[in-house]
This record gives C-alpha cells, sequence and structure tokens, in this order.
C-alpha cells in the first residue's frame, strides 16, 4: 500500500533539485542532507537522474558495483526508482546482459537480490537465460519486500497496478532510463483521481474497505500531482511531454484540469490565457 509517509531518497532529489539543471548539487540539498551525502553518492545520483539524455549502457556494471559499495543498492522499500530503471536498461541491452552478470555475480547477496529482480522486470529472453542458473534462481525465488511473485512471468511494468507502492516511482526510473513517453503517460494516468480529494478529511477513521481505498486514492494522487510537477521542473523534457498530452485532449475532465494545474503554475503566461473554454 502506498503512504505518503515514506519519500524515497530518488524522490526527495527530485523535489529539491532546481529547474532546468543537467546535475544536482550540494548546495541544492538541506544542509542535513548535504552532510548525510557523498560525494561518489551525489555522483552516481546525477549519473541516474540524467542518463536518458545520454544513454552510457556500457557505464552500467561500473555504476552498479560503485552503487553497491556506497550503500545504494541497500534497503529493498527505497530501491522502487532503481527496478523501474535497471529493467528498463536491462530490456534495451540485452544483449550485454551475459558479460554483466560477471559484475552482478560479484555483488553481496542482498544487492544482488535486488538486481536480479530488475532483471527478471526486464523480461527478455536474455534475463530468463541468466536467471534461470540455480544460484541465481535460488536467490531471486526468495521472499521479496515488493510482492513480485518472481516464480512467474514478470508482469507489464506499465500494467502494474496505480495501487501498488511502487508504481509512480518505478514509472519515473523508468523515464529516467528512457525518457520515454510511456512512463509519464501512465503517471498522468492517475490524476483521475483527482475524485478522491477530500477523502482523508471525510474519512479522519475509515471504516471498511471503500473509505480505506478512498483515502489510499486521494493519497496517491496526490503523489502523482507532486511527482509531475517536481520532475516537469527538473527535467524540460518531461515538461515538452505533459504539455504534448495535454493538447491532445484525450483526458478525462477531471486529469485535464488537474495537469492543467501544474501548467498553469510553471507557465502562468501560456496556460492562464487559454480561458475555460480550454478546460
Amino acid at each position: 500500500m502506498v503512504t505518503l509517509k515514506s519519500i524515497t531518497y530518488l524522490a526527495l532529489l527530485l523535489l529539491l533539485a532546481a529547474p532546468v539543471t543537467a546535475q544536482i548539487t550540494r548546495d541544492q540539498l538541506p544542509p542535513e542532507k548535504a552532510s548525510q551525502i557523498s560525494d561518489a553518492q551525489l555522483e552516481l545520483t546525477n549519473w541516474m537522474m540524467f542518463y536518458y539524455k545520454k544513454p552510457l549502457p556500457d557505464d552500467f556494471p561500473r555504476w552498479l558495483k560503485n552503487a553497491s559499495a556506497e550503500g545504494m543498492l541497500k534497503d529493498e522499500k527505497r530501491q522502487f526508482p532503481f527496478l523501474g530503471f535497471a529493467a528498463t536498461v536491462f530490456a534495451a541491452n540485452s544483449g550485454k546482459i551475459p558479460q554483466w552478470m560477471r559484475t552482478i555475480n560479484a555483488l553481496p547477496k542482498q544487492d544482488r537480490k535486488t538486481v536480479l529482480i530488475a532483471l527478471w522486470l526486464s523480461g527478455t529472453k536474455a534475463s530468463q537465460d541468466a536467471i534461470s542458473v540455480k544460484p541465481r534462481k535460488k536467490l531471486l525465488r526468495g521472499r521479496n519486500y515488493f510482492n513480485f511473485r518472481t516464480r512467474r512471468e514478470p508482469p507489464s511494468l506499465d500494467g502494474i497496478n496505480v495501487c501498488y507502492g511502487g508504481f509512480l516511482d518505478i514509472q519515473w526510473g523508468r523515464f529516467l532510463a528512457s525518457g520515454s513517453e510511456k512512463p509519464i503517460k501512465n503517471v498522468i494516468s492517475i490524476l483521475e483521481l483527482a475524485q478522491f480529494v477530500g477523502s482523508r478529511q471525510k474519512y479522519t477513521k475509515p471504516k471498511g474497505e471503500k473509505e480505506k481505498q478512498a483515502v489510499l486514492k486521494e493519497a496517491i494522487f496526490r503523489s502523482a500531482i507532486w511527482s509531475l510537477r517536481s520532475n516537469c521542473q527538473m527535467h524540460p523534457e518531461v515538461l515538452t511531454i505533459c504539455e504534448q498530452i495535454y493538447k491532445e485532449g484525450k483526458l478525462s475532465r477531471l486529469a485535464r484540469l488537474s495537469l492543467k494545474s501544474i501548467l498553469i503554475e510553471l507557465k502562468p503566461e501560456k496556460y492562464k490565457i487559454d480561458g475555460a473554454s480550454n478546460n
């Protein structure tokens, strides 16, 4: 279940980074965070955050090794963005997977398991061949935080239920790896949940599944709005995609109004002029 209580490390950096920059700098972080992150961690984060601008897949094994050494692959519940990112890199570079396995095999057990889950999610023949090796299969099929049933075929990352706790982070990880429009469309689709705004105030002590779901869906909606705004500020490409989707006019009224609220905030000179007729 998704909540607003835990914000991933990557999501925090998305929020704090300044608009239209090609890297996150230490002075953009709050003092308490700036003192906790090493120069190496900051460099590794920037590599992932802007990978889509200039994909360098041959550097991916070294990035995995260094990220693991810096402790950035620990704590499974923080790894949803990584799963989306790595699964997308694996899928786009299936021919490189056999040679990358040497690096993956050398990772600590828990880090290796998380990487293998991303490999499984990529859904390629090369990934299936790689995880069919007995020791990897045994490690992969152990219980995982993500509740993925790795004995089965991997799910489509487009088709994961939006109420799944990692849906948003997985989509943003996919974007960072590809610059693709599809994950952004998936996030925007959540804006239909605007109909549940006010549920948290209405159901302060939710009773029954219907009320609990209403409160949950409001939280998901607010997370989607926040992440879209943050990423539009950080990545001009995301803003361009959002503008194009808005222009196409295929969204429901609630989703369209919600997306327009972001565009008005970021480009008031353009979208305030549109008038009520374009709602």
